[in-house]
């Protein structure tokens, strides 16, 4: 009985504490609207909203060129992912393993929309058999 007057004269306190801390809160929050109204109005009779300093401008940097490609490896950027996994291994003529063909396909410059391109490039193996057959664990050729 003893123990269980003390549990709820403890929550009675800590909602006591809480009501007064959120009033506390609420009085602050009332002063400091008051001040930032007088601080409106101040900058309205200075200078009508128009900030009194003027910040430095950040200097404009130019993008770095890009490095001049041979023309069979320009970056691609309108052919699928399932396309350039194709043309990767008409060109190697053997089969090639996810992660090779990854690295193959973003060295030519393709960009992936995930954030792990390995997952884009298993998936996209896997969903087409009629265009790769798989070897090996995780190692894919062309059917063709």
């Amino acid at each position: 009985m003893d123990s269980r007057v003390n549990r709820i004269t403890a929550e009675i306190a800590a909602v006591v504490e809480r009501n007064l801390r959120r009033e506390l809160l609420r009085e602050r929050e009332a002063m400091l609207r008051s001040e930032l109204e007088a601080v409106r109005a101040e900058l309205g009779r200075i200078g009508a909203g128009r900030p009194i300093y003027r910040a430095a401008r950040k200097p404009v940097l130019k993008s770095r060129p890009q490095p001049k490609l041979p023309a069979n490896s320009r970056p691609v950027r309108d052919d699928s992912a399932r396309a350039l996994i194709i043309r990767t291994l008409k060109h190697s003529r053997r089969p090639m393993t996810i992660k090779e063909l990854t690295k193959a396909i973003l060295r030519r410059g393709w960009k992936s929309a995930r954030k792990y391109p390995v997952k884009t490039v298993d998936a996209t193996l896997r969903t087409h058999p009629q265009d790769f057959r798989r070897t090996a664990p995780s190692t894919f050729e062309l059917n063709r």
